[in-house]
């Protein structure tokens, strides 16, 4: 996207993760700087292009570290309310910590049955 808009974890996966798809549910990553506008514009674009409307009042907006407090600018960029973490994303727990050895034991299990 000639650089307006980059993935996060460059170090974990080539050129960062920016989207997560799973039928009807997309998690989108961005870093904390003015890249948000330019994902918000891409959005929109995807609008006029799909016909298919993002629900902004159904969608929820996570920040932590340095974002956390810009969280209003966010909010309101966006239009969506502001959730926190930890929170569950099919049926894995997601935080902005490592998770420890008990919290995956769990999704293991749930794997096994």
């Amino acid at each position: 996207m000639d650089g307006q808009i980059s993935g996060v974890v460059p170090h974990l996966i080539a050129g960062g993760l920016s989207i997560l798809q799973y039928a009807d549910n997309t998690t989108l990553f961005m870093d904390h700087d003015l890249e948000a506008r330019n994902m918000k514009l891409l959005l929109c674009a995807f609008k006029q292009v799909s016909g298919l409307e993002i629900n902004f009042h159904k969608s929820e907006l996570f920040c932590f570290g340095n974002a956390q407090d810009h969280i209003d600018q966010y909010d309101e960029l966006f239009g969506c309310k502001s959730g926190d973490f930890p929170i569950r994303y099919l049926g894995t727990p997601i935080q902005f910590r490592n998770l420890r050895n008990a919290e995956w034991r769990k999704v293991e299990e749930c794997f096994k049955r």
